[in-house]
């Protein structure tokens, strides 16, 4: 009896090793034989002809609940058609069709402060700005918007990939920063210390084609309109890394953007914190003291926000650079909980927020580090699907080009990532790429 049930023991064991043997070989070939299905499949995305991109669940980036069975037809660069399998049952003989069942299709992302071509003084080098620009691209960001830099090598980095010499996002940019005296910087600026010297700076930039000035701390209120009123003269926008002048001024004179999740500003303080902050900190950039006195809930906030929303102002909080400074800061880590406090009220009170990331800056790693920024505002509380439509329509809708990219629907340019799992789920699956498509034209993710 015991070595009967010790025969039958030994063949469940040998069963049970085969079954697992199978399982293991089947689960570690799949994946590699469906991604050289697919990559051979998405290679037919040329940007010429008719494309059929079949069965995958659509994320439109409207903040609309993802389409299962999708069907989205590419004519050239362009996007044709927006439908269902059920809907869509004659297929052009001439089209080819990609067969992307199981697989997650989003509009391209937008990283909108990328400083692309570098942002301290004499930094620029273009190997790196060309490697920058692949890496963005790779990562599935489509559009960038560069708030700061070199002013000619800016331009001229924006009008390369826009020429096709060099593979990279649609760049929008700004040259270099406009300051004010009282604090230099070691940036890319020019200090304009009189409201004439803030007129040639912005129109030496305008004649330089620009699309944005960036305005920057040591701007005083009268500056700072100087600037926006000669800006919106010459037809380009303005955006804003203010002290002198609060948020809540810049937003009521015209400002286009604002940058950085922690707004520091004396003047966004009580009057009894305000003296605390001028003679305990250092300046504009003492996040962490004035982090510790600003009262969120206080009247100063509220007029901020109410300016905020009142004339439109987005923001990108650029999370991940407030988590790097208080990464090795001990004293000041309880601060995290309170900057993302700030960028959920600042979200739910309307004010419409936009992902970035502040590359090349403490370290971000291009591409990759848009992703976390992603994963932060998660963590503020702003769920998963609202993350993506801030990281696409709420950028195109900030740069004025929502009529052209930013969703997926039809007539628009055809950007967009496939990915092989679900970000709704989870939102580090943004980073699963399969494939990103940018102008209609298929890039191999590396």
């Amino acid at each position: 009896m015991r070595g009967s049930d010790c025969n039958n023991n030994n063949n469940n064991l040998i069963y049970l090793t085969l079954v697992a043997l199978l399982v293991i070989s089947l689960f570690s070939c799949s994946p590699n034989q469906t991604f050289a299905s697919i990559q051979s499949d998405l290679e037919k995305i040329d940007a010429k002809g008719l494309v059929i991109l079949e069965g995958a669940s659509l994320i439109d980036g409207t903040g609309s609940p993802p389409r299962n069975d999708s069907v989205v037809v590419l004519k050239d660069e362009r996007i044709l058609t927006v439908t269902d399998k059920g809907s869509y049952t004659t297929y052009p003989k001439d089209s080819e069709i990609v067969n992307l069942t199981g697989r997650f299709l989003i509009p391209g992302l937008f990283d909108m402060h990328a400083h692309v071509a570098g942002v301290l003084d004499l930094s620029y080098n273009q190997t790196i700005s060309e490697n920058t620009l692949e890496a963005l691209l790779d990562n599935g960001i489509t559009t960038i918007r560069n708030p700061g830099g070199p002013t000619k090598e800016s331009v001229a980095l924006r009008d390369a990939v826009a020429a096709g010499q060099i593979k990279g996002p649609q760049i929008f940019t700004a040259g270099r920063l406009i300051n004010g005296l009282p604090f230099p910087t070691r940036f890319v600026e020019t200090i304009a210390n009189t409201e004439a010297e803030v007129r040639e700076e912005v129109k030496r930039q305008a004649d330089a084609g620009v699309d944005y000035v960036k305005l920057y701390v040591g701007l005083y209120p009268n500056l700072v309109k100087t600037a926006i009123d000669e800006a919106h003269n010459q037809g380009i926008k303005v955006i804003g890394h203010l002290y002198l002048t609060s948020w809540t001024d810049a937003a009521n004179l015209g400002i286009d953007a604002l940058t950085h999740g922690v707004p520091v500003s004396p003047f966004l303080l009580s009057e009894d914190k305000r003296e605390i902050f001028i003679e305990n900190g250092r300046g504009p950039f003492d996040h962490f003291l004035w982090l510790n006195l600003v009262d969120l809930n206080s009247t100063k906030i509220n007029e901020m926000i109410n300016a905020l929303v009142k004339n439109k102002i987005p923001v990108d909080p650029t999370l991940s650079i407030y988590e790097a400074m208080l990464k090795d800061d001990p004293q000041n880590q309880h601060l995290w909980s309170k900057v993302l406090q700030l960028t959920k009220i600042l979200y739910d009170h309307g004010v419409t927020i936009m992902s970035g990331t502040d590359i090349p800056n403490f370290g971000l790693i291009p591409g990759i580090s848009l992703h976390h920024e992603l994963e932060l505002l998660v963590k503020a509380g702003i769920n998963p699907l609202n993350v993506i439509k801030i990281a696409t329509s709420n950028g195109a809708d900030a740069l004025g080009i929502l009529d052209d990219v930013g969703t997926i629907e039809a007539g628009k340019q055809a950007d967009m990532i496939i990915l092989n799992a679900n970000p709704i789920i989870n939102i580090r699956n943004i980073g699963a790429i399969e494939g990103v498509i940018e102008d209609g034209q298929f890039f191999n993710h590396k």
